[in-house]
């Protein structure tokens, strides 16, 4: 690419419905608040920067406390214009959007996140051992996101899926 090149992933935004609740549902996965700016005015050009011709929001930056350097979840509660959101009881007919995290014990997190009521696609699901994967799980966030949970084993950076199939497993 010559004289530039990307560095790393720097934040994620996440549309919300209700921004208080979805401040909430990230802590419970273990996020912290990094900056509140639920009460801060947006400038101008806010608006411009993402192709809009008006934009005002509400929003919270938010960080994993054992990743403080890494990418940062940007809740944003838009108040002009509105976002669309999927009907959260409707069965899904489009595809999902998608936040994945790698986590630790998949398991422990899915038991303890359905007791705190939050809705999973289904089970965890482990996969042939080939793959290297210990456990994925999906839950709902509170703004219809699917939130992938994957425990990979030590070592592994990703899914050995092609290895697996190549082999015939």
């Amino acid at each position: 690419m010559g004289q530039w090149s990307l560095a790393s992933l720097y934040h994620t935004v996440v549309n919300c419905r209700d921004l208080d609740e979805s401040v909430a549902f990230y802590r419970r996965l273990g996020f912290e608040v990094l900056n509140d700016r639920r009460d801060v005015t947006w400038p101008e050009f806010v608006a411009g920067i993402f192709g809009l011709r008006r934009a005002s929001g509400r929003g919270v930056l938010m960080v994993l406390p054992d990743d403080p350097d890494g990418p940062m979840i940007d809740l944003i509660e838009w108040l002009e214009p509105k976002a669309v959101f999927p009907d959260p009881d409707a069965v899904a007919t489009t595809v999902p959007r998608i936040i994945a995290f790698r986590t630790r014990n998949v398991h422990a997190a899915y038991e303890q996140l359905t007791a705190a009521g939050v809705r999973f696609t289904q089970p965890v699901y482990t996969p042939a051992e080939a793959l290297g994967i210990v456990g994925t799980a999906c839950c709902y966030d509170p703004n219809g996101n699917i939130i992938e949970m994957i425990e990979l084993e030590p070592g592994v950076r990703h899914s050995r899926a092609n290895e697996a199939l190549a082999k015939g497993s």
